[in-house]
């Protein structure tokens, strides 16, 4: 498994956890979302509020993935958006093929 991969499956597993939080919540109809830092590492625990609309923009596009400052990981993904409390990446190369692969929301999974 490649640099790549790994880091990809690793945010493939905390997107599901993601969408899993972002489900139940909605049953309570709260207006932001605390979800789980979606990089690569397998050991992050940092936590990240976006509201329910950043986070429908997000998920989107299956390439892309919400990170706290620093978690980035270079040749694997790119910053396509920095906001104040978090970065919006998106996958590159065999990364952003696992991505879609692996996207909870695509009909082809």
């Amino acid at each position: 498994m490649t640099r790549q991969t790994q880091n990809a499956e690793i945010q493939a597993l905390y997107r599901e956890v993601n969408e899993r939080i972002a489900s139940l919540s909605a049953q309570w109809s709260t207006a932001s979302l605390e979800l789980l830092c979606e990089c690569g590492t397998a050991v992050c625990s940092e936590r990240i509020e976006l509201s329910r609309e950043e986070y429908e923009a997000l998920r989107a596009q299956p390439t892309h993935f919400v990170l706290k400052h620093g978690h980035e990981a270079a040749g694997v993904e790119s910053v396509i958006d920095s906001e104040d409390a978090f970065l919006v990446v998106a996958n590159d190369g065999d990364a952003a093929t696992v991505a879609r692969r692996t996207d909870p929301r695509s009909n082809d999974r």
